[in-house]
């Protein structure tokens, strides 16, 4: 799963087969298949955050069967109940499954695979 992190406007959200932006218009893009995104705004201000998604996975299917985690953290000066863990990252720009723009381009058409067809 990718996401975009914008800083300069605070946005954070999920790359899909239909073309996004930041809620200030610094940057956005697309998944143009299963795999690759098509993205656009200056390296500086939008990153491209990865979940691995197996581990992500793993984590839903543990809330899911289990319900909330009886771990416990500490957070803003109390103990208060830990969520499940997942890994995520910053993907590189010199991931092969990202292909960054300078500008602002035309939403590109994606035949979607048929697991996406079902959200």
């Amino acid at each position: 799963m990718k996401l975009l992190c914008c800083v300069k406007c605070n946005d954070v959200f999920s790359l899909w087969y239909d073309y996004r932006e930041c809620k200030g218009g610094h940057g956005g893009g697309q998944y143009i298949d299963s795999l690759n995104a098509k993205i656009w705004g200056d390296e500086k201000e939008v990153f491209v955050l990865g979940f691995a998604n197996s581990s992500f996975e793993s984590a839903l299917g543990q809330q899911y069967r289990e319900g909330d985690s009886t771990e416990m953290m500490p957070y803003a000066g109390k103990m208060t109940p830990k969520g499940r863990d997942f890994t995520a990252f910053i993907i590189p720009e010199a991931a092969d499954s990202i292909e960054r723009v300078k500008e602002r381009f035309d939403p590109v058409i994606v035949k979607r695979w048929k697991k996406a067809d079902s959200c």
